[in-house]
């Protein structure tokens, strides 16, 4: 697999790596929607069930985009991943080609705040409308513990008496 991945795609193919049984494949952000296509499409791959689309908040790396892809006929996995930039991240949908991309694309939208170019309709999944930032980014200040102190904290005018 992975000869056949570099033969099409160079060095645009950043990485590959078995995990755990699963091949994973770094691609380069500007061919990502191309790989996705090229493993559903090629015979010896037919990678045609979109299994899930996340983030991964690698801090000052930026976001990092996880799609993992399986075979309904040769029974196998391959994991995508792509960098987007840490501030204002963008990646290409893939709704177009995975209709189960819609859902996951948006919900990594809401939660890490990738902008999905292409996706068409790109509204709020999970989220309130009025809910401000993005829950699973590192940056994400935890409302309950800013809002009051933590309650293990020792009470220090319990502690004078």
């Amino acid at each position: 697999m992975e000869r056949r991945i570099r033969a099409h795609f160079g060095r645009d193919m950043e990485g590959f790596e078995d995990q755990h049984g699963h091949a994973v494949v770094r691609i380069a952000a500007g061919r990502y929607r191309e790989l996705a296509v090229f493993l559903r499409d090629e015979p010896d791959f037919t990678l045609d069930f979109l299994e899930f689309v996340t983030g991964v908040d690698r801090s000052e790396a930026g976001i990092e985009i996880v799609t993992h892809l399986y075979s309904t006929h040769h029974g196998h996995h391959v994991r995508m991943k792509v960098s987007c930039a840490a501030q204002d991240p963008t990646c290409p949908t893939l709704s177009d080609i995975y209709a189960g991309a819609d859902w996951h694309e948006r919900e990594t939208a809401e939660m890490f705040g990738v902008a999905f170019q292409g996706h068409p309709h790109p509204v709020k999944l999970l989220l309130a409308e009025g809910f401000e930032g993005h829950p699973l980014r590192k940056d994400f200040g935890l409302m309950s513990r800013e809002a009051k102190p933590w309650p293990g904290a020792a009470d220090t005018e319990e502690e004078a008496e």
